[in-house]
């Protein structure tokens, strides 16, 4: 037996690679934008339009592999998938870094963005292969919880960095660098595919099967509805709560922090159920879009709204997780992609169209709907057990 299946084959290893990659790519190349976001309207004189167009750059990308990650993690194996999305994030992010004008750091966006697409799902498969079922779950919610751990580390790089936005993302592209190198040394390379034929095929009809429906819609509307928090939270402390860039970035610490909450979702799961602990946590996100949309400007409204978004969106995304793997369990890493592709559109439309709105009706608005959006996703929670 090789040190790279010995290595994958424990749980802490495997779980420490996927919080590092998935905290680099959806922490930093994803969400380090809505951190960033005052810094880089007053750099470029941008509205809140401009600023969710420039959001939804690394979300086309993040879209685009998240459509392919399932092909490509079984023709390429868990360790170049995660490379691949090593080097995404690290080039567009330097990239942004670079960045004198708001073409370039679209261009930088974009390919930053693509780099979640590509890590998250080869551990969906490393876990089904490796680790005793009882112990999946539990590792799963861990590695989802990296996007926490990814926030929170990415404010304080922020805060570090003051003003000057563009070395934080050279500062990001640094953590990445390192986290991708973490995660080479502990995962396999290609292996056989495990379903009987060599490979499932991966027809449109695979996806779209009657299970599937309520979590890949589910997907879409929490991606929907969750941009609007990533993208525009910060921005709304400071143009209508009236904090300091510094204050507001400690409220995405609180947020970072909160996300690690999300590992508990697989005993959650294991103790409530899948559709209890996905309801409570859908409740929780949406009184969490509500607090701060009515009062960005009261303090202890506004850390309230980041513990319960933090917790409660993380373990959101692990419940679905979870979920994607009994739903298509001969690929678990293509169902995890095919969750995450729709989830990808959700962050693709929802920033461009709530900016638009917001420059008409104010952030109160959007984030109100935001909040009735996800209220609707209570009646697509999963129906049957998880494990």
């Amino acid at each position: 037996m090789s040190a790279l299946t010995v290595r994958a084959s424990r749980p802490v290893l495997l779980a420490s690679a996927g919080i590092g990659v998935v905290g680099v790519t959806f922490g930093m190349a994803r969400y380090g934008f809505g951190l960033l976001a005052p810094d880089i309207r007053a750099s470029f004189g941008l509205g809140s339009a401009a600023l969710g167009l420039l959001a939804a750059a690394s979300y086309v990308a993040y879209l685009a592999t998240s459509v392919t990650a399932g092909v490509l993690s079984a023709l390429l194996g868990p360790r170049a998938m995660v490379a691949a999305g090593g080097v995404c994030a690290v080039a567009g992010m330097t990239i942004a870094g670079l960045a004198q004008t708001p073409s370039v750091l679209f261009a930088g966006l974009l390919v930053a963005g693509a780099s979640a697409g590509l890590v998250f799902p080869p551990f969906s498969d490393v876990v089904a292969r490796r680790l005793p079922a009882d112990r999946r779950s539990r590792v799963l919610s861990a590695i989802s919880s990296g996007t926490g751990w990814g926030v929170a580390l990415a404010a304080l790089v922020v805060l570090a960095a003051g003003v000057d936005w563009r070395t934080a993302w050279l500062l990001f592209a640094l953590i990445a660098a390192a986290a991708t190198g973490w995660a080479l040394v502990v995962l396999p390379g290609r292996e056989a595919p495990r379903d009987p034929a060599g490979v499932v095929a991966l027809r449109l009809r695979w996806f779209l099967c009657p299970r599937s429906g309520p979590l890949l819609t589910g997907a879409l509307l929490v991606g929907l509805a969750s941009s609007v928090y990533w993208t525009f939270a910060v921005d709304h402390l400071v143009i209508d709560g009236g904090l300091s860039s510094t204050q507001s970035r400690m409220f995405l610490v609180v947020v970072g922090v909160a996300s690690v909450g999300g590992t508990v979702a697989g005993d959650a799961v294991r103790r409530l159920g899948g559709r209890v602990t996905f309801t409570l946590a859908v409740a929780a996100e949406a009184a969490a879009l509500l607090l701060l949309g009515l009062a960005p400007g009261h303090v202890g409204a506004a850390i309230a709204s980041a513990v319960l978004f933090g917790a409660a969106y993380n373990v959101v995304l692990a419940v679905q997780a979870i979920w994607s793997g009994q739903v298509f369990r001969q690929r678990p890493s293509a169902g995890l992609a095919a969750a995450m592709a729709m989830n990808g559109l959700g962050f693709l439309l929802g920033p461009p169209i709530s900016g638009a709105v917001a420059d008409h009706t104010g952030f109160a608005v959007v984030f109100a709907a935001a909040a009735a959006l996800l209220l609707a996703t209570t009646t697509l929670s999963p129906q049957e057990a998880l494990e």
